[in-house]
C-alpha cells in the first residue's frame, strides 16, 4: 500500500466550497474522509491543514486538531499599507480618492506548505502527495517533489478546476470532488 499525506490550503478550500456551496457548512473531517476515500490503495500518515490564526477563527482550529491525524499550520495577519493615489480611483462626484488604506495580508501559509511538503519528500514520509489547492505559486515545489520520485497530485471541487489551470500542468493527476459529492462534505 502506498503511503500518502495530504496538504490542504485551508483559504482556498473555504472560497471553493463557498462558492459552489452558498450557505452550506464545510465539515472539514466530512471533506477530508471523503478525500481519503478516493483513494482505497493509500494510507494516509498525515493531513495538515494551512491557514492563518484570526480571532474569528480559534475555535474552528480547535476542532480541526481534534481530528486524528490531523494538523493544522498557521500563518499570520501583517498590515499592509496601500497608497489608494496609485490606482486613479475617483469617487461618484469626480474628485479623485487619495490617502492610504490599511487591510491586513496572510504571511506564512504558501511557505508552510512548501517547507511541509518537501520536508516530508526529502524524508519519504510519503509516496504520494495531495495538494488540494489551486496556487500556481506551488509549481516549482512540485517539480522538486516530483524529482525525488513521488507522485503529486491535486484534489479539486469540479465547479474551480478552470482556476487551477497552470498548476494542473505539473501534478501527476487530478482528483475531482463532483457536486454529487457536497452533500456527503455538510
Amino acid at each position: 500500500m502506498k503511503k500518502g499525506m495530504i496538504f490542504i490550503d485551508g483559504s482556498n478550500v473555504y472560497f471553493d466550497w463557498t462558492n459552489a456551496n452558498p450557505g452550506k457548512q464545510l465539515d472539514i473531517e466530512k471533506y477530508i474522509n471523503l478525500v481519503k476515500a478516493k483513494y482505497p490503495d493509500v494510507e494516509f500518515k498525515r493531513t495538515y491543514y494551512f491557514t492563518t490564526e484570526t480571532p474569528t477563527n480559534k475555535s474552528f482550529i480547535q476542532q480541526i486538531n481534534k481530528i486524528p491525524y490531523v494538523e493544522t499550520v498557521c500563518g499570520h495577519l501583517q498590515n499592509k499599507n496601500i497608497d489608494l493615489s496609485k490606482f486613479s480611483l475617483s469617487c461618484s462626484c469626480g474628485l479623485p480618492i487619495s490617502g492610504n488604506a490599511t487591510m491586513n495580508v496572510d504571511k506564512g501559509t504558501d511557505v508552510n506548505i512548501a517547507v511541509e511538503m518537501l520536508k516530508h519528500a526529502y524524508n519519504r514520509t510519503y509516496e504520494l502527495a495531495l495538494l488540494i489547492s489551486r496556487d500556481a505559486d506551488f509549481v516549482g515545489v512540485i517539480n522538486i517533489i516530483k524529482n525525488l520520485g513521488c507522485n503529486v497530485e491535486l484534489v479539486l471541487f469540479e465547479d474551480s478546476k478552470s482556476h487551477a489551470q497552470e498548476l494542473s500542468k505539473h501534478v501527476d493527476d487530478i482528483k475531482l470532488i463532483y457536486k454529487t459529492d457536497y452533500s456527503s462534505c455538510e
